[in-house]
C-alpha cells in the first residue's frame, strides 16, 4: 500500500488492523508450508512444535506465567 506523506496521517485504524491481520495470515501460511513449526513457552523451557507433532526443546529455564494489568483507555 503506497501512500503519499499527507495521506499517511489520515489512515483509519480499521484499515491498519485489516492490513496487519492480512499480513499475519500470510506469514502463518508460509511458516506452515515450510514446516518451520511454532514456538511455545512452557514453564520448564521454550519448545518448537512442528506440523507433524514433533516437539523439540530449544532452551531450558524457568518461565512462570505473569499476569498483566489491564490498561484502561479513555477517549
Amino acid at each position: 500500500m503506497a501512500l503519499k506523506k499527507a495521506e499517511k496521517d489520515n489512515i483509519s485504524l480499521e484499515l491498519i488492523i485489516k492490513d496487519v491481520s492480512n499480513y499475519s495470515t500470510d506469514v502463518l501460511r508460509v511458516v506452515e508450508a515450510l514446516n518451520l513449526g511454532k514456538s511455545m513457552v512452557k514453564e520448564d523451557g521454550v519448545y518448537r512444535i512442528f506440523n507433524d507433532g514433533t516437539e523439540i526443546k530449544i532452551t531450558s529455564g524457568t518461565f512462570k506465567k505473569r499476569h498483566l494489568k489491564k490498561l484502561k483507555y479513555s477517549f
